[in-house]
């Protein structure tokens, strides 16, 4: 998966590896979108303050909720930042976009921007294809970019994490092929 960043309507950064929310955060600012959407998962409250969202007091939050609703959306439009939880009802990336398709309800939507890491991009495409509201969108899957990236193309057989990385994330393909084979309106 290797779309090129493109005008849409919203960008939205899956939860993971920082340089998915720094990436997300530049094409906001070059104007790509209008809005932009930073998936934050439990483990990832406490490293948004590099970001510049202290004063959204995600880590104050997080103390009030069970461990399993510690997941949020930080949108970022028209001057104004606001979080909400994900309310994810199934765990890992199928989970997290159709808690998306949820929080998109009703709104004028047409153009996605999905950012991640370039490996990871062929599962978020299986699970947009199975979920209905997702699939009625033009989406365009674009990868952090190697100049940012922690998983490097050209060298990742070199370096045992990323091995790792990429046997788990062909594994976690095959999965979600077989368990999402007939599902088609989540």
């Amino acid at each position: 998966m290797d779309d090129l960043p493109s005008q849409s309507d919203l960008i939205f950064v899956l939860a993971g590896r920082p340089e998915r929310k720094a990436y997300g955060l530049e094409l906001f600012q070059q104007g790509i979108a209008p809005r932009l959407v930073l998936s934050v998962g439990r483990f990832e409250v406490r490293k948004m303050d590099a970001f510049g969202f202290q004063d959204l007091n995600m880590r104050e939050m997080v103390k009030h909720m069970a461990p399993k609703d510690r997941h949020f959306f930080v949108e970022i439009s028209d001057g104004s930042r606001t979080v909400t939880p994900a309310r994810i009802k199934r765990v890992g990336t199928f989970g997290e976009l159709a808690a998306l398709a949820t929080y998109l309800g009703e709104r004028q939507i047409k153009t996605l921007t999905v950012i991640s890491t370039s490996v990871h991009l062929r599962r978020v495409r299986l699970c947009c294809r199975k979920i209905s509201a997702l699939r009625r969108l033009n989406i365009s899957y674009v990868p952090v970019p190697e100049r940012l990236s922690s998983f490097q193309r050209g060298t990742w057989w070199k370096k045992l994490d990323q091995w790792s990385y990429i046997g788990s994330e062909y594994i976690k393909l095959l999965a979600y092929q077989l368990r999402f084979r007939d599902e088609r309106n989540e």
